[in-house]
């Protein structure tokens, strides 16, 4: 993977268990990962000088915070992406129009695919504005 590739990755889940499996597995796929156990420190995350450029969010991890978590994500619009983590069935969550949502299975398979497919979109989308930027008189 590119170094261009590797994003930084705030981890949200109930399980503290699956948040540590899922760190390890995106790190392995040259991510950095970082868990976060709730919303409390999800929006800190968000608020510091450097947040995370994806945010894998279980909306049962952030409880009943969930509308200000989703709040604060929109106003990152542009520069936090969200792939909503969760289960079969789940009901739309409000707030979130435009996240990417990837059903949780035991293989990681499809949440590794959708964060290989945002790491280069994102990638793509920073080298198109380079060369804005350098065409530009």
């Amino acid at each position: 993977m590119p170094a261009t590739a590797r994003l930084d990755i705030a981890i949200t889940d109930r399980n503290p268990h699956v948040r540590e499996f899922l760190c390890r597995e995106l790190a392995e796929a040259g991510h950095r990962a970082g868990a976060l156990a709730g919303a409390a420190q999800l929006l800190e995350a968000l608020s510091g000088n450097r947040p995370p450029q994806l945010v894998v969010l279980d909306p049962e991890a952030v409880g009943p915070r969930l509308a200000e978590v989703a709040k604060r994500l929109k106003a990152q619009a542009g520069r936090v992406s969200v792939v909503l983590h969760v289960f079969e069935g789940e009901d739309p969550q409000p707030g979130f129009e435009g996240a990417l949502v990837v059903e949780k299975e035991p293989h990681v398979g499809a949440l590794k695919a959708a964060v290989s497919a945002l790491a280069a979109q994102l990638c793509t989308d920073r080298d198109a504005g380079r060369q804005d930027t350098q065409e530009r008189p």
